[in-house]
């Protein structure tokens, strides 16, 4: 069989026939980064998300709540060039988005009173929760 070494790693260079017949190579790799890294951390009185959203800037962020539904979406372009001479020595075009959802219905969470920060790549929310009323249960006598 022949291996591929790359800094270290051998990783054989036919493709996995578990990947081919799943469809689960690389490409999968490469979509995955255009959705952000979760975590979830959820205590009695909050709901805290964080996201790890690197090279972004506040203003590229977006934060919108409708119908229960939170979408944290982002957009960066970037252009980037060397010239000699008015002639292209080299020339790129960067973009990355990104667009996630979640479920946060209104009775169990304080959407209002929601708060974000973004500090070195991570973007944090945080949702206080209501206050559960408990479901009344009894027994009803059949009379």
């Amino acid at each position: 069989m022949n291996l591929i070494r790359k800094s270290g790693e051998s990783r054989s260079s036919y493709p996995n026939i578990l990947d081919e017949l799943l469809n689960t190579g690389l490409s999968v790799f490469e979509d995955r980064r255009s959705v952000p890294a979760l975590n979830v951390k959820e205590d009695e009185n909050q709901l805290a998300l964080e996201l790890r959203v690197p090279g972004m800037k506040k203003a590229d962020i977006h934060l919108d709540y409708k119908d229960g539904i939170l979408t944290v979406s982002g957009e960066k372009n970037e252009e980037k060039e060397e010239k000699d001479k008015d002639k292209y020595l080299r020339r790129e075009f960067c973009s990355y988005s990104f667009n996630r959802s979640f479920e946060l219905p209104e009775e169990r969470y304080d959407v209002a009173n929601a708060q974000a920060t973004y500090n070195d790549g991570i973007l944090e929310i945080s949702l206080p929760k209501k206050e559960q009323k408990d479901n009344v249960s009894r027994r009803i006598e059949v009379k």
